[in-house]
């Protein structure tokens, strides 16, 4: 797990959580919360809570001191009402989009049964059989499987001359192992 130095939101209304609102003043769902290590919970005082304006997008920023290599990316989703919380969401490195996709609902598995199965969601950036492998159920797809097919896969660039597209690849792992041939 890594801890990042900087951790800041750009959300609605100026604010970086529902606590920073003037009547809300106090409350405990700060943006702290997104790296205090309980992430698995119904409990509002784990939880990260930000105004919420149609339309208005809510930026996180979240930044380290050094370079860091991410394998995978684990997301939980607001639990205490599951109908709040994240729907889609981007994620940009360095100002590079890598992922672009749906957040399952707080309280439902990768199988969309209603328990929580308190793994959270994985975004993988690794081809890394065991990490694939013991992931695999906390992956979510958003799309029916007839529509898998049409998926962008934004991670998945035409290799650089001289490069075949294999080698291209272990180099640069993708963002998904959606019909990634193993």
């Amino acid at each position: 797990q890594i801890t990042p130095s900087v951790l800041r939101a750009q959300c609605a209304h100026g604010t970086s959580s529902v606590g920073d609102l003037e009547d809300c003043q106090g409350d405990p769902r700060t943006l702290d919360k997104l790296v205090d290590g309980v992430n698995d919970t119904t409990d509002d005082r784990h939880m990260w809570l930000a105004p919420y304006e149609r339309g208005e997008p809510n930026n996180l920023f979240i930044m380290f001191e050094e370079p860091v290599t991410l394998s995978l990316l684990k997301i939980w989703n607001y639990s205490k009402s599951p109908g709040r919380g994240v729907r889609e969401f981007q994620l940009c490195i360095d100002d590079v989009l890598v992922y672009k996709g749906h957040v399952r609902q707080a309280g439902r598995s990768a199988g969309g049964d209603k328990s929580l199965d308190g793994a959270g969601q994985s975004i993988l950036f690794t081809h890394d059989r065991r990490v694939v492998a013991r992931e695999r159920s906390n992956v979510y797809c958003h799309y029916k499987q007839s529509e898998v097919d049409e998926m962008v896969f934004i991670d998945d660039p035409p290799p650089p001359a001289g490069v075949t597209r294999s080698a291209a690849l272990e180099q640069r792992p993708g963002t998904s192992v959606v019909n990634r041939a193993e």
